[in-house]
């Protein structure tokens, strides 16, 4: 096993490309990622399989597309729990492929839709999902309010939200570092960050805003963003999402300094599931309809091959990337011509380099030139994009139509 690099595997909720550094940003709010991709493996063009955690992480963590099941493609919760499970139970993970191969495996989500509860457990030696504690308590020092006012927001916006979404990365950081000190190589840790994701409340140390104007901004967002002071409100929100991607990179740099001290050198893999929407397209958040911002994230390896790539690479690929850079191998392989991102209206794009063709689950076309997704009127690339579509869905249709056979088996209720 001496050649299998240490890994560590490090998912960043909501992040959006643009704000990291090394592709077009220029605000500086991550020095410490763009300093990781100015020396190590830069993806500009690494798309996410899906414009939601749940479309993005079942694919990213097993290297497969979900298959549907009967009465899976309703877009309700109850479903969606179930559409997950299966797929997790039906596919290897990451964290199972690096187990068989001799890696002792931690991993650490603050993300509810990445708990044990979805099976995102399978395969780790170790893991928390911390979904028996307040996970309101990341912006609470010690787990305990720091301000009433402040606790009774937080958890305001919790129930606004329907999920917890609260937990900063200083809650958990000591855990995943005791862990690492006292993980046998090689060995893998995942962690998913979920500091960027809505509602926008970085830390004191890290906010630029006032707290009252911080928590107005992320009210009048929820609020459905009334033409009220809504100039005002969307730079504030502005200011507080980039505030918490600054904490992000916080979290970077003391990770490194921590590994330094500890002698260690892993790989370093660092990825968002997803982008973020302000008002571009007349939509705020993630989920829907896989615009650019939602769909191309960033990427990043560090303690790696030393190189920027511009082809589409899938975040499908991922578990493949993983594996073979851990071994040394040639990552080259891994991007695609075009690459494929869904979700589950379901609307099905195809996206090359420059260019991107989607179709609705009615039929609807669009063609559009990135990257700025403007419409691209070229009947020769429609009819490529047309035909990728259709061969994708049958293939698709096919392993649907295997599932269900083997479901149908006597003994598929014995397993």
């Amino acid at each position: 096993m001496g050649d299998q690099r240490n890994v560590i595997l490090l998912t960043v909720d909501s992040l959006r490309l643009d704000y990291c550094g090394y592709a077009d940003d220029s605000s500086g709010s991550m020095p410490t990622l763009e300093r990781l991709a100015d020396e190590g493996l830069a993806f500009e063009n690494a798309i996410a399989t899906g414009p939601a955690t749940h479309e993005s992480a079942t694919t990213f963590m097993t290297g497969a597309h979900a298959v549907e099941r009967s009465g899976s493609t309703e877009f309700t919760k109850a479903q969606m729990r179930t559409h997950i499970q299966s797929h997790l139970r039906s596919q290897r993970t990451i964290a199972e492929q690096l187990s068989a191969a001799g890696y002792e495996t931690g991993g650490f989500t603050a993300n509810p839709w990445t708990s044990s509860h979805f099976g995102f457990d399978a395969g780790f030696d170790h893991f928390e999902d911390f979904m028996d504690e307040d996970l309101s308590s990341g912006l609470i020092e010690g787990g305990k309010p720091d301000d009433s006012i402040r606790y009774a927001l937080v958890q305001a916006l919790n129930w606004w939200q329907g999920q917890d979404m609260f937990m900063s990365w200083e809650t958990y950081y000591d855990e995943m570092t005791s862990w690492l000190e006292s993980a046998d190589e090689p060995y893998f840790m995942w962690s998913f960050l979920v500091d960027p994701h809505l509602p926008y409340i970085p830390g004191d140390e890290y906010r630029s805003r006032s707290r009252v104007m911080t928590y107005l901004a992320n009210m009048w967002m929820y609020a459905g963003r009334p033409d009220w002071f809504d100039e005002q409100f969307r730079a504030a929100l502005l200011d507080a999402y980039e505030d918490t991607v600054r904490h992000t990179d916080a979290f970077l740099s003391q990770l490194l300094d921590d590994l330094d001290e500890m002698d260690e050198e892993p790989l370093i893999v660092i990825h968002a599931d997803h982008g973020e929407l302000f008002g571009e397209h007349g939509r705020y958040g993630h989920g829907g309809y896989p615009h650019e911002d939602l769909a191309q994230v960033p990427l990043v390896v560090a303690n790696g091959p030393t190189d920027t790539v511009t082809e589409p690479f899938s975040l499908r690929r991922l578990p493949e990337l993983v594996s073979t850079l851990a071994a040394g191998g040639d990552y080259e392989s891994l991007t695609d011509p075009w690459v494929v991102t869904r979700n589950r209206n379901p609307t099905t794009c195809v996206r090359g380099a420059n260019w991107k063709y989607a179709r609705t689950h009615t039929g609807d076309e669009r063609l559009r030139a990135l990257p700025e997704e403007e419409p691209l009127e070229n009947e020769e690339l429609r009819a490529i994009g047309r035909q990728l579509v259709d061969d994708w869905e049958e293939a698709k249709s096919e392993r649907e139509r295997i599932v269900e056979a083997v479901d149908d088996l006597p003994i598929a209720d014995k397993v």
